[in-house]
């Protein structure tokens, strides 16, 4: 059974990106570290707001995310979605195929889909979703963070610590997200840092 643990910096990212565009379908990319049966998303990678579907800038923006993760010691270990209808928490059809390209050069990748409804104040549940491919299918993960093991009993999900939720919320209040840049941002100007967005990192890490 794999247990996968969400900190505070990938959750956060990934939020924040939701947070940035709101009226926009956003997607992007968390980096795992592994061992001994567990899996850590230690950061996250927003890719884009303004595409939805497989295409060269995908490709593009996968490959350049694994020669990233590779300098780290890390893998990709997930791919997120949030979408434009806040309501939905479905994984669709695009963002299964999305899935399926980030996994098919990375084992064991999660799908997860922001649940915007859990991202108000005094949420006390993550707002994640998680996909696990099972026989070929992205299997929805009702138990997911409820302490309770995925369906088939393959895996369970945690937060790092119990500030992630408080904390995120918080960096949402303060417009934290101005600072985040995706790979859509880096192509308009190529000095914006969407691979690391250091300085948005250092502000999580104090949050």
């Amino acid at each position: 059974m794999t247990e996968y643990t969400i900190s505070l910096q990938a959750y956060a990212k990934a939020v924040l990106h939701c947070a940035k565009y709101p009226w926009a379908t956003v997607h992007g990319l968390f980096l795992a570290e592994k061992k001994d049966g567990k899996v850590r998303m230690v950061d996250a990678i927003p890719l884009a707001h303004n595409w939805t579907q497989l295409s060269p800038m995908f490709d593009v923006a996968l490959q350049q995310v694994q020669v990233y993760a590779k300098t780290k010691g890390w893998s990709i270990g997930g791919y997120y979605v949030a979408y434009e209808d806040t309501e939905s928490t479905q994984l669709s059809a695009s963002g299964a195929l999305l899935a399926r390209a980030v996994s098919a050069s990375n084992e064991g990748v999660v799908a997860f889909v922001i649940d915007a409804k859990k991202l108000s104040p005094g949420s006390t549940q993550p707002g994640l979703v998680p996909y696990l491919s099972v026989d070929s299918q992205w299997k929805e993960q009702s138990a997911a963070f409820s302490g309770e093991k995925a369906k088939g009993g393959a895996a369970t999900f945690v937060l790092e610590n119990n500030r992630v939720l408080a904390s995120t919320l918080k960096l949402v209040a303060e417009r934290a997200d101005i600072g985040i840049h995706d790979f859509d941002e880096h192509l308009d100007d190529v000095t914006l840092d969407w691979l690391q967005n250091k300085p948005l990192s250092e502000r999580i890490r104090t949050a």
